[in-house]
This record gives structure tokens, sequence and C-alpha cells, in this order.
């Protein structure tokens, strides 16, 4: 019907028939413990709940309420606190570790920086917003009148939220914790004071209480039979597994930085670095060593991905492959908001404020694709980066080097079998 277009064709229809008749709930299941500390790991398990109840995908979170103690009057937090306050996330069914993240604070801060401007003025939960906003909600006495921001604070306060966003809660069937033998766990460790805090009192700290499990939950008995049946029999979970492989200190009046690594993989996306400022004053916020030239040799092949380095103009083209509006709910919106550039991170943002050296392993940059990185099977040699750049002051930053790797969770007879990657 391709010669009617959209509005003559015959068949035109915008909605489905026999809608499911599900009871849906709003579910906030209080934590043991509700309270944590700094570096202190909170254990997140997820309910078995009835044989009829699922989850709806992309609606699970962790909330709290934070409460700062200090000397200083005008204490805040840092922006984007719902990743900020973590600083490591492992992932197990029922105690099979299936990823654990390092500096989770530091990836997660970055990636969120590629949302839509429009989504992220929608995140104040998560505590994404205007400095002056988090200021009124957390009761800093330098905040300035402002009627949104006011409202914002009236509605949510000291209230905010942790995304469990793991692909097994957002891009696949609605969770089914009752058909599973094991158990979804998250262990979530907290970060220090100052890396929440933003005070001129060093010992300012925040107390985290009230800590609760929410999502949405829908009740229906055929929903559940189908996922059932899926469960029942042999079921694949695909996701990328994030490994922070290693952090380092580099000088910025170096003008020449070789690193090595040595992780294999059966399909490797990609490597992703990103530089911290140690004298950083916002977690959203990212060092630019200006770098001139890349180049890799991949098991001692050289002139991997780039025949003659990749420069600086490559950069900007390089990330946006990966990360640009990476969404993992729905592939056609991502789709469209990558091709239109409706990223917060915008060109002058990512040379600025935000950025980070991203090596595209795979053979397309189309992110529906599983399996399509790069095989890394000789750990002996594995990946050496050559960096050349601009020399700056002499002083020390942090860099950070995640590896995105993709791999797969096997389920066999409603069990936990293995996982691959």
């Amino acid at each position: 019907m391709l010669a009617y277009g959209n509005k003559l064709n015959p068949y035109r229809k915008i909605r489905e028939p026999r809608g499911v008749k599900g009871i849906r709930q709003s579910v906030s299941i209080t934590n043991n413990p509700s309270t944590i500390d700094q570096n202190q790991q909170l254990l997140v398990r997820f309910p078995n709940l009835s044989n009829n109840d699922v989850i709806v995908p992309g609606t699970t979170r962790l909330a709290f309420e934070i409460e700062l103690t200090s000397t200083d009057d005008n204490a805040t937090i840092y922006q984007n606190i719902g990743r900020a306050i973590v600083k490591k996330t492992t992932i197990r069914i029922s105690g099979n570790e299936i990823m654990s993240i390092d500096d989770s604070d530091i990836y997660h801060c970055y990636v969120d920086l590629w949302k839509s401007t429009s989504e992220r003025l929608n995140m104040a939960y998560q505590g994404i917003g205007e400095t002056n906003m988090l200021k009124h909600r957390v009761g800093a006495d330098d905040k300035a009148s402002d009627i949104g921001d006011e409202a914002i604070a009236t509605a949510y306060g000291a209230r905010f939220c942790i995304p469990l966003d793991f692909e097994l809660l957002e891009t696949h069937m609605p969770f089914y914790q009752a058909g599973l033998g094991d158990r979804l766990e998250y262990e979530l460790t907290f970060n220090n004071y100052s890396n929440v805090i933003k005070s001129t009192d060093t010992s300012a700290s925040y107390t985290i209480k009230n800590i609760c499990l929410e999502f949405d939950m829908v009740t229906d008995a055929e929903l559940a039979r189908q996922i059932r049946q899926q469960v029942d029999g042999k079921m694949v979970i695909l996701y990328d597994r994030i490994l922070r492989h290693r952090k380092i200190t580099k000088n910025k009046s170096d003008t020449l930085w070789n690193i090595n690594l040595n992780v294999p993989a059966r399909s490797m996306k990609g490597i992703l670095m990103l530089f911290e400022d140690p004298e950083r004053t916002s977690t959203e916020t990212y060092y630019n060593p200006n770098i001139t030239k890349v180049e890799m040799t991949i098991e001692g092949v050289p002139n991997q991905l780039y025949s003659q380095g990749m420069k600086a103009y490559q950069q900007w083209d390089e990330i946006n492959k990966f990360f640009a509006l990476n969404s993992k709910r729905n592939k056609t919106t991502e789709e469209v908001l990558k091709d239109l550039n409706l990223s917060y991170t915008t060109l002058e943002k990512y040379l600025t404020t935000n950025y980070a050296l991203w090596l595209d392993l795979r053979s397309t940059d189309d992110n529906s694709l599983h399996g399509s990185g790069r095989r890394i099977e000789n750990a002996s040699e594995g990946i050496t980066i050559q960096i050349t750049k601009t020399a700056g002051a002499n002083k020390l930053i942090n860099v950070y080097l995640f590896v995105i790797q993709d791999a797969q969770i096997n389920f066999e007879d409603g069990r936990f079998k293995e996982v691959n990657y």
C-alpha cells in the first residue's frame, strides 16, 4: 500500500483494538536497610511479587531523601546527584556477577550529558538541572528567588532517585521476577561526602534516609503467561558490559601519552577515555587535554581505526557514533533524535566542558546491532594507544579508561546459566 502514502492507505489506523486490561500500579517498597552512609554498600534485591505481576520497562529507580550537615549555610549538592552519589555499581543475579562498574559516577554523569536538552530539563528527580534549583531543594541560604525552581522544590523537596537502568529492566520484555528462579540484585557503593556536597566546609556530611525501590507494575495473567513461556525455555538478554579498566594519572604538560589495554573480548564496541581535572567544581564538567592525534595498534597491527591517526577535527564525529542520544528505550526515537542532532552536548560544549575521547571499534555505528564490535583475542599484545597532544600547565589530571563490550546473559528453564562477553 506504499502507493497510497500514509493518509490514503485504505488499511490505515493509529490504534490497536482489544488493548490489555491489566491493573497498573506505581509501587514503592522501603529498602532494608533504608539508610546508608558514605563508602558503604547498599544491597537492593528485587521482590518476587505475585505470579501475574510484571515490572514495566524503564520505570525502576531507587529513591531517597538527603539531608546535609554543615557549618556552611550555603552548602548544596552537585548536579545529577542520582549518578554522582554512587561510585560503584555491581549487578548480580543470585550472586552471579553480571557487571561491576568502578567510578560509575564518572561514567554515568558523562553519558547523561548526551541526553536531549528537553529530557534533561525534566529530570529534576534525578538531580539534573540548574544549581539554584538544587539549592532550593536542600535549603541553601544563598538560593535566588525563582518561581520555577521554587515549584520544583515544593514538589520534590530533598527527594531524589538513582536510575536502575540495566538492560534487563529497560530494553527487553517486562521484568518478571516471579518467573525466574534467581533474584536480581544491585549493590551500590555510596560516594564520599566531598564528591556529593559542594561546600566550603571540608567536614560537611550527608544523611541518606527513606530509601525505597520504585517501579510501575502491571498485573495481568495473560501477559505474565506469555513472558513465562519465554523464561521457561532458553532466553537471552543482550546488554552492554561496561568495564572501568583503569584509572591513571597524567600530566597536562605532557605532549605524548602511551596507554596499553589488555582486555580480551568477543565483541568490543569501543574505548572511552574521560579526563577529570581534580580541581573541577562540577560533576558535569570534563577536561579537554587538546589531543591532536590518536594512533592505535591492535594485536600488533598498527594504523588501526584511522590509517593516518585520528585528528582533532574527527573526534566529534567519532563520539557521536555511539553516545549521541543512545536511548535504551526506543530505537526509532534514538534514530530520529540522532539524525537531528538534538543532544544537550553540542560541538561547542563537547570541545570545552563535555569532552571525552571515544574510539569506536564496531563495524558500523548502528546502535541496534549487537555483536558488531572488534574481536580481541591476543591479550598479551592487546591494544596500544598513542596520544599526541598540546602541552598544558604542569598539573595532574585523572584519566579513566572504560571498555564497552557486547555481552549476553543466558537463562535456561527459568534459571541463570551463564554470562558471555
